[in-house]
């Protein structure tokens, strides 16, 4: 229970932010067993605004139903974690490529345009690096999503 609490996200039930950590640090999978081939950097659009509007009870509702629709999109072999309050993380094991890394963040975006809500992505390649390099491509290509307009992904290309 303590480990569970420790690593768990009690909104959402997805990983948190230490636990998305202990991965990133892991890129090679020596010590979890699943390397990462990729990093989703998910950032909710307009949630501030829905937030305010509507109330904290239906944001939180939003975030439960967008961690949901997350974790659907990315199957067992990923790992999804709730990284800041509308902010997510995905990272990709071995089983996706580039091209199903970048299919994911699309299946991505359209699972959470069907809330009130759509989604910014951002997508790194680990090709070689450290952890920090990965999430600094992936928050690069974020921002590169926002400033296209939202509702969109963008890849990080070296």
């Amino acid at each position: 229970r303590t480990r569970y609490l420790a690593e768990t996200d009690v909104m959402t039930g997805l990983a948190n932010r230490s636990q998305f950590q202990s991965r990133l640090l892991d890129l090679d999978g020596s010590q979890s067993g699943m390397p990462v081939h990729g990093l989703l950097l998910v950032d909710l659009d307009g949630f501030k605004l829905l937030n305010d509007t509507h109330g904290h009870a239906m944001g939180d509702a939003c975030l439960r139903e967008a961690a949901a629709r997350l974790k659907a999109c990315c199957g067992p072999n990923g790992l999804v974690a709730r990284i800041g309050g509308d902010e997510f993380a995905v990272l990709a094991g071995p089983d996706l490529d580039p091209a199903g890394i970048e299919a994911l963040a699309q299946r991505g975006v359209q699972a959470i345009g069907q809330l009130a809500l759509s989604a910014s992505v951002g997508v790194a390649h680990h090709r070689n690096g450290t952890g920090d390099d990965l999430f600094r491509q992936a928050d690069f290509a974020l921002y590169a999503a926002k400033a296209a307009g939202r509702n969109t992904s963008r890849v990080h290309s070296d």
